[in-house]
């Protein structure tokens, strides 16, 4: 899944952005977009159905009309929690707002904005999509445990075949002494290890930087092999050679 935010003041023309950049990645896959909100979404008003289902104890509440449209309110959740939940489901995302956080971005407006910047233009009619669109196809895949769990069984073509996975923060000192090339020849390296074991039927490591800059980088394995223990014994070798994890 490739995920591309797009940042700028209002009247910048972030959301026609993402609706233009939305209708022609379709072409390509399935797209899913969030949305940062300013303010509180207008449902569970108080006294209001949803909100007297919220008080008596729901911890989740989805409306539905007649016609099919929806809208839903439940416990917290984060711009990384989402992303890891789309992750298997999705080929793009399009993230409106969250400027400060470590996504490739679209600058709109001269928005000061968290680095990669992918592109800049005043607004939204002055972008140049073409380019965007070209540069969506560079940028490195998002991957969780449960995606990377989906490609092995995928590489295997056996959707029952036995899985394991883990994810481990690495040290600080390992992630600022390291580049991503570094980093993803390390990975590289290690998948090409488990390789030559007979019983590992498909392999994948993957660094993870999560999308709040106060979270650790990690590490996700999964690994598909004969048997659950002979997995399970795959990926925790997969950790040791990969070294100087924070925590196991």
């Amino acid at each position: 899944m490739r995920v591309l935010c797009v940042a700028g003041p209002s009247d910048s023309g972030k959301t026609t952005a993402v609706a233009a950049l939305t209708t022609q990645l379709r072409d390509r896959g399935s797209v899913a977009t969030v949305k940062h909100l300013t303010h509180e979404p207008d449902v569970d008003t108080e006294g209001k159905d949803t909100d007297r289902h919220r008080a008596a104890g729901a911890t989740h509440t989805v409306g539905i009309t007649e016609d099919g449209g929806w809208f839903a309110t439940g416990d917290d959740r984060t711009l990384d929690a989402v992303l890891d939940d789309l992750t298997p489901h999705v080929d793009y995302v399009l993230v409106e707002g969250f400027s400060g956080r470590h996504l490739p971005t679209v600058v709109l407006g001269g928005r000061e904005t968290a680095p990669p910047v992918v592109a800049e233009a005043p607004c939204a009619d002055d972008l140049d999509y073409g380019r965007v669109l070209d540069r969506i196809e560079t940028i490195p895949p998002t991957e969780t445990p449960r995606s990377l769990a989906a490609a092995v069984r995928a590489v295997v073509g056996e959707p029952s075949v036995p899985v394991a996975t883990s994810e481990v923060p690495i040290s600080a000192e390992r992630v600022s002494g390291e580049s991503s090339g570094q980093r993803a020849a390390r990975a590289s390296s290690v998948e090409e290890s488990l390789r030559t074991d007979d019983s590992v039927r498909a392999v994948r490591v993957h660094h993870r930087r999560p999308v709040d800059p106060t979270a650790p980088t990690s590490v996700c394995v999964a690994v598909a092999a004969d048997t659950s223990r002979l997995a399970a014994e795959a990926v925790a070798d997969a950790l040791e050679r990969f070294g100087d994890v924070s925590s196991r």
